[in-house]
Protein backbone atom coordinates (compact mmCIF):
# COMPACT_ATOMS: atom_id res chain seq x y z
CA UNK A 1 0.00 0.00 0.00
CA UNK A 2 1.37 3.40 -0.95
CA UNK A 3 1.00 6.06 1.74
CA UNK A 4 0.63 9.78 0.98
CA UNK A 5 2.11 12.15 3.50
CA UNK A 6 3.18 15.74 4.00
CA UNK A 7 6.83 16.75 3.95
CA UNK A 8 8.13 16.83 7.54
CA UNK A 9 11.60 18.08 6.80
CA UNK A 10 14.31 15.95 8.31
CA UNK A 11 11.95 13.51 10.02
CA UNK A 12 11.77 10.19 8.22
CA UNK A 13 8.40 8.71 7.34
CA UNK A 14 7.23 5.53 5.68
CA UNK A 15 6.29 5.89 2.01
CA UNK A 16 4.85 2.41 1.40
CA UNK A 17 4.67 -1.11 2.79
CA UNK A 18 4.00 -4.52 1.29
CA UNK A 19 5.15 -8.11 1.57
CA UNK A 20 8.20 -7.04 -0.50
CA UNK A 21 9.34 -4.61 2.22
CA UNK A 22 8.87 -1.15 3.71
CA UNK A 23 9.88 1.97 1.79
CA UNK A 24 11.71 4.76 3.62
CA UNK A 25 13.23 7.61 1.58
CA UNK A 26 12.79 5.63 -1.64
CA UNK A 27 14.70 2.58 -0.35
CA UNK A 28 12.86 -0.69 0.17
CA UNK A 29 13.93 -2.25 3.46
CA UNK A 30 13.58 -6.01 3.93
CA UNK A 31 15.05 -6.45 7.41
CA UNK A 32 13.78 -5.14 10.78
CA UNK A 33 14.61 -1.49 11.41
CA UNK A 34 14.02 1.47 13.70
CA UNK A 35 12.95 5.01 12.75
CA UNK A 36 13.42 7.94 15.09
CA UNK A 37 13.54 11.56 13.98
CA UNK A 38 15.88 11.79 11.01
CA UNK A 39 17.57 8.44 11.72
CA UNK A 40 17.09 5.03 10.17
CA UNK A 41 18.76 2.34 12.28
CA UNK A 42 19.06 -1.10 10.72
CA UNK A 43 20.95 -3.00 13.42
CA UNK A 44 18.96 -2.23 16.57
CA UNK A 45 16.43 -5.08 16.57
CA UNK A 46 16.56 -8.87 16.87
CA UNK A 47 15.99 -10.63 13.52
CA UNK A 48 12.50 -11.82 14.47
CA UNK A 49 9.76 -10.57 16.77
CA UNK A 50 9.94 -13.92 18.59
CA UNK A 51 13.44 -12.92 19.75
CA UNK A 52 12.29 -9.49 21.02
CA UNK A 53 13.11 -9.26 24.72
CA UNK A 54 13.73 -6.81 27.55
CA UNK A 55 17.14 -5.87 26.16
CA UNK A 56 15.60 -5.01 22.78
CA UNK A 57 13.03 -2.78 24.48
CA UNK A 58 15.76 -1.07 26.51
CA UNK A 59 17.56 -0.31 23.25
CA UNK A 60 14.39 1.43 22.02
CA UNK A 61 14.01 3.28 25.33
CA UNK A 62 17.56 4.61 24.87
CA UNK A 63 16.32 6.72 21.92
CA UNK A 64 14.64 8.89 24.60
CA UNK A 65 11.19 9.32 23.05
CA UNK A 66 7.83 9.36 24.83
CA UNK A 67 6.12 6.78 22.57
CA UNK A 68 7.38 3.49 21.16
CA UNK A 69 5.48 1.90 18.26
CA UNK A 70 6.31 -1.75 17.50
CA UNK A 71 5.11 -3.32 14.25
CA UNK A 72 5.20 -7.09 14.75
CA UNK A 73 4.65 -8.24 11.15
CA UNK A 74 1.49 -9.49 9.46
CA UNK A 75 0.04 -10.67 12.79
CA UNK A 76 -0.07 -8.87 16.09
CA UNK A 77 2.26 -10.42 18.65
CA UNK A 78 1.62 -9.30 22.21
CA UNK A 79 4.68 -8.72 24.34
CA UNK A 80 4.59 -9.82 27.97
CA UNK A 81 4.47 -7.51 30.94
CA UNK A 82 7.99 -8.50 31.96
CA UNK A 83 9.33 -7.17 28.64
CA UNK A 84 7.26 -3.98 28.77
CA UNK A 85 7.89 -3.12 32.42
CA UNK A 86 11.06 -1.12 31.69
CA UNK A 87 9.06 1.31 29.54
CA UNK A 88 6.19 1.55 32.02
CA UNK A 89 8.64 2.39 34.83
CA UNK A 90 9.80 5.39 32.79
CA UNK A 91 6.25 6.43 31.78
CA UNK A 92 6.96 5.67 28.11
CA UNK A 93 3.98 4.53 26.11
CA UNK A 94 4.39 1.32 24.11
CA UNK A 95 1.95 0.33 21.40
CA UNK A 96 2.29 -3.10 19.78
CA UNK A 97 0.37 -3.75 16.56
CA UNK A 98 0.63 -5.27 13.10
CA UNK A 99 3.25 -3.67 10.89
CA UNK A 100 0.73 -2.04 8.48
CA UNK A 101 -1.02 -0.39 11.43
CA UNK A 102 2.34 0.60 12.93
CA UNK A 103 3.43 2.23 9.65
CA UNK A 104 0.26 4.33 9.51
CA UNK A 105 0.35 5.17 13.22
CA UNK A 106 4.02 6.16 13.08
CA UNK A 107 3.39 8.56 10.17
CA UNK A 108 0.45 10.17 11.98
CA UNK A 109 2.51 10.68 15.13
CA UNK A 110 5.38 12.18 13.11
CA UNK A 111 2.89 14.52 11.41
CA UNK A 112 1.79 15.63 14.87
CA UNK A 113 5.45 16.28 15.80
CA UNK A 114 5.26 13.70 18.59
CA UNK A 115 8.39 12.21 20.17
CA UNK A 116 8.10 8.70 18.72
CA UNK A 117 10.37 5.79 17.88
CA UNK A 118 9.12 3.10 15.52
CA UNK A 119 10.37 -0.50 15.39
CA UNK A 120 9.24 -2.42 12.34
CA UNK A 121 9.29 -6.12 11.46
CA UNK A 122 8.51 -7.25 7.93
CA UNK A 123 5.14 -8.60 6.79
Amino acid sequence: MKLDFDDHGARKTIGAYSTAGITVDGAVLTEPFVLVGDRLVTNALPRTIAEFDTAALRDLIAFDQSIIIIGTGASQVLLGGKILSAAFERAIGVEVMTTPAACRCYNVLVAENRAVVGAFYML
